[in-house]
């Protein structure tokens, strides 16, 4: 903004030069009032993140009890992305040891027990082509999980902003966002 762009401060406006029957009702007063404002939003979200990670935590906990690929996947953080990256589209040829454990940013050996496990269950398959035998590809299980979870988190996750409280603070969020974006760095 050039120093001959107009400024306008509706805030210091309304609060000393409107009469008391055309102040707006519900205003912020200084900058202390938005500050409270956005504290509210974000301590209202964060009860509905709240209720987001107890209900993922409550299923995962259901699926690991009734089924085997579930109860392997979610038992570490680990685990989970070597399940994502399994999934991943574009993954060519598939994950050798070396290729998973660079994507990973973890060691060979600990990625190499994790590729075994999964292959031994069959979740993951060994590529037949010649010269990528020591590459593993998705099962379509992994595949028909993987799609089957995001489904579901997605319902999940929808059903919670719908939550008014939830949706307030996206939406600030994103305004506050842009509003940053354009400033310039001094």
């Amino acid at each position: 903004m050039s120093k001959h762009d107009a400024q306008i401060d509706f805030i210091e406006a309304h609060k000393t030069q409107l009469a008391d029957n055309d102040k707006l009702s519900h205003f912020p007063t200084d900058g202390e009032d938005l500050r409270n404002f956005r504290e509210s939003l974000i301590q209202r979200f964060v009860q509905t993140q709240i209720k987001l990670e107890h209900q993922i935590y409550l299923d995962k906990k259901k699926w690991s009890e009734n089924d085997e690929m579930a109860r392997w996947t979610f038992a570490t953080p680990n685990r989970q992305m070597v399940f994502w990256m399994f999934a991943m589209k574009g993954i060519g040829e598939g994950f050798s040891v070396s290729r998973a454990a660079d994507y990973l940013q973890r060691d060979r050996a600990s990625v190499s027990k994790d590729l075994s496990e999964l292959h031994g269950f069959k979740y993951i398959l060994r590529n037949t082509k010649e010269g990528y035998q020591r590459y593993y590809l998705p099962s379509q299980r992994l595949l028909n999980n993987a799609a089957w979870y995001s489904n579901y988190y997605v319902d999940l996750t929808l059903s919670l902003t719908e939550d008014k409280n939830r949706g307030a603070f996206f939406e600030y969020r994103s305004a506050e966002r842009d509003y940053f974006r354009t400033q310039k760095k001094e």
